[in-house]
């Protein structure tokens, strides 16, 4: 089998605005760096598989109230992709939109339900993904239950559909962003290493790990950050018709249940089961009250 490409991992992690908690991020980072350096061989064999994400549907079909569910579990990244069994589950932008779009055009599915357990990720492809989630739930209601996390980047995810569905346990929030830069420079030094870029353009070698972090690139770094954070609580303000600095004021903390309702993060409060239970029930409601509607239309005048 062939290695897993690292370093295209790392680009995700690094040098790229998080929409993920701290705990993610350093779970990966700590992953990555053994590896970057060569620690545990055996882990650089792949074991990796295409694993289809959960996708299962719930009603009855025959009569067209069909609910689908869709996992979002997970590392969330902007393209297919996986990182293998021992780090963690893995779930694109890409995929998610794609298997929207699926349950979109089946004309049996009447609702759609996100299944949502993620500390965030990648901020590359996420309001893109948002976005394709505001437009599409003008046409079919997308509900996003929490279960147990939606944290950041799956936060984003979430605050773009029709409702939000919380646990007392469950957590929402995060609403954050920050960058890691990777510099190795005194790792090489000490390993007696030395490498010697050249290059024109101030910018050219930002990010590269081997080259120490400047004050300008500092600069640059944290006007990324502030452009991203603005998009972040903006999107979040305009999706739960919330002030802004009310957004800001969370410190991108996270909330459990009734308060992050309180807050304006969340609607309502329902297990995982609960809520898909009543989501069922209130379309079969929707589906008897219109057939009677339909029989009623083809009855002779009295």
């Amino acid at each position: 089998m062939s290695a897993i490409n690292y370093p295209h991992i790392a680009a995700m992690a690094f040098n790229t605005p998080l929409l993920a908690t701290a705990e993610l991020a350093q779970t990966v980072s700590e992953f990555l760096h053994n590896r970057l350096q060569g620690l545990d061989e055996r882990a650089m064999q792949s074991n990796m598989s295409a694993k289809k994400t959960k996708e299962y549907f719930i009603g009855d079909p025959e009569q067209g109230d069909k609910v689908a569910v869709i996992a979002v579990h997970g590392l969330l990244i902007p393209r297919m992709g996986y990182i293998d069994d021992s780090c963690m589950e893995v779930m694109s932008y890409e995929r998610l939109q794609n298997q929207i779009n699926a349950a979109m055009k089946d004309e049996r599915v009447q609702e759609i339900v996100l299944d949502i357990n993620s500390g965030g990720g990648s901020a590359q492809g996420a309001f893109e993904c948002a976005d394709f989630i505001r437009a599409a739930k003008a046409t079919k209601p997308i509900r996003a239950i929490v279960n147990m996390n939606a944290y950041s980047g799956a936060y984003l995810i979430a605050c773009a559909c029709t409702e939000i569905i919380i646990s007392k346990t469950a957590g929402v929030g995060s609403i954050g962003v920050y960058i890691k830069r990777l510099d190795l420079t005194e790792h090489y030094e000490q390993e007696g290493a030395k490498i010697h870029t050249f290059f024109r353009g101030d910018t050219k070698v930002d990010f590269h790990p081997d080259m120490a972090i400047s004050e300008a690139e500092i600069t640059r770094i944290n006007a990324n950050i502030d452009e991203t954070y603005k998009m972040f609580v903006d999107y979040v303000a305009d999706n739960r018709n919330l002030n802004a600095d009310k957004v800001k004021a969370t410190q991108a903390n996270t909330y459990l249940g009734q308060k992050a309702i309180d807050l304006g993060l969340a609607d309502r409060l329902a297990t995982p089961q609960d809520a898909i239970n009543s989501i069922v029930s209130n379309i079969a409601k929707q589906a008897d009250n219109q057939r009677m509607i339909n029989h009623a239309l083809h009855l002779e005048p009295l």
